[in-house]
């Protein structure tokens, strides 16, 4: 019940990650979630998962992080999510029904790792982790790992290349 209000008040929240960042990231810890200082959230929703999220990390508007209670989303330290991203833990095991082709239903975690990017509208399904330092394009839908400082895209998503890697890692920090 607590995530469900929490869910509306963010609604109604004005969408800038600054303003009320504070406020918001105490919410969701009220609600078990485990959030980071310096986490900068839009006006997202959290439904039936446990979310960590590291320090110095995006998520953007309207993004949605849901899927089957018991399991967890893992967002690394300065990770970009942009805005109307899907990231599902849940999905169902094809049933032997005629009638009906979704079976039991059953969740596993997902993992976004250190300093990845996901692009607008990505969809992150379950079981698959994001590696440090990769990206996912606009519109992808990831449906297997992506392996570290890749950049994927394409429905579902497939490696584009892979990228060219600077001096720039950023250390890995849940804190």
């Amino acid at each position: 019940m607590l995530n469900y209000i929490i869910n509306i008040i963010f609604i109604f929240l004005p969408p800038s990650p600054e303003r009320l960042a504070g406020f918001k990231r105490w919410l969701l810890r009220k609600s078990g979630h485990r959030i980071s200082d310096a986490v900068r959230l839009m006006r997202i929703r959290v439904q039936g998962v446990k979310l960590e999220v590291g320090r110095d990390t995006f998520i953007g508007d309207e993004t949605m992080i849901m899927g089957t209670p018991g399991t967890t989303v893992r967002i690394g330290a300065g990770c970009d999510i942009s805005s109307r991203v899907n990231i599902v833990t849940g999905t169902h095991h094809f049933s032997e029904n005629p009638d009906k082709c979704a079976g039991d239903g059953y969740g596993e975690d997902i993992v976004i790792n250190d300093g990845a990017w996901v692009g607008y509208g990505a969809t992150i399904l379950h079981g698959v982790t994001i590696g440090k330092g990769a990206m996912i394009a606009a519109g992808a839908v990831v449906t297997r790992s992506v392996p570290p400082y890749q950049i994927w895209g394409g429905v579902p998503a497939k490696l584009i290349k892979e990228r060219k890697l600077g001096n720039s890692d950023i250390p890995v920090s849940y804190e």
